[in-house]
């Protein structure tokens, strides 16, 4: 790996939120992952770590992204959820973080809150730190332009911590908006308190990511529901 990408890569991600590198995957290994982690008629599937081409390819992206300096050794996959926004599924995201992830049971530790149950999951917010400690890695299957509702981010608003509804529009305002385009095989990194938003596709056809969560590795209070 070039040390000049990964310190780039690394600089942005603190420093912006948000970077994009390649993955060096073959075209057929992103074809057979398109078949395999996406379903025809679903927009959004969750829990995606049990499947073992999804698992693999969760490892093989961990050791990419340790070679460019923005995951530590020890780092693991807490959750994968495919996204495929196409015609019949041409979805709008307004301004918001991701703050709720899955744990192994309902919580109790303090700090951890919001806590509900979806699809025999259990999900809560945890601490400002552990949310700090998490890397959202978004694998594009498909290319990425401005026409089929691409990620807009909020630069820099990574670092205003957990922030209320009310705050939301104010901080999207005073640190701008940036549209995030990608090719096939690029993946976009971005922190998951970073602020970001989607519009429907204007042209709609299938724009798949695979979202993969990664946390440091550092210890938690609550167990992750799977880990990879």
């Amino acid at each position: 790996m070039n040390r000049n990408r990964a310190t780039s890569s690394h600089s942005s991600l603190e420093d912006q939120g948000w970077t994009t590198i390649p993955m060096n995957m073959s075209t057929g290994r992103i074809a057979e992952l398109g078949q395999t982690a996406f379903t025809p008629d679903a927009a959004g599937t969750r829990c995606l770590l049990d499947l073992p081409a999804v698992r693999e390819v969760a490892e093989r992206m961990r050791e990419t992204l340790i070679a460019n300096g923005v995951l530590p050794r020890g780092a693991v996959a807490i959750q994968a959820i495919a996204f495929d926004k196409n015609p019949a599924a041409n979805w709008k995201v307004t301004w918001h973080q991701d703050v709720m992830f899955p744990f192994s049971r309902a919580v109790t530790a303090p700090g951890y809150d919001l806590p509900s149950r979806k699809a025999d999951v259990d999900y809560a917010r945890p601490p400002r730190a552990v949310l700090e400690a998490l890397l959202a890695v978004r694998l594009h299957i498909d290319d990425c332009d401005e026409t089929n509702g691409p990620l807009r981010v909020a630069p820099g608003s990574h670092r205003e911590g957990i922030l209320r509804s009310t705050e939301i529009a104010g901080r999207v305002a005073a640190h701008g908006e940036v549209v995030c385009l990608a090719r096939t095989g690029e993946a976009l990194l971005m922190k998951p308190l970073l602020l970001h938003a989607s519009s429907p596709a204007k042209e709609p056809k299938h724009r798949r990511v695979l979202h993969v969560v990664y946390h440091d590795g550092s210890p938690v209070a609550e167990a992750w529901h799977r880990t990879a």
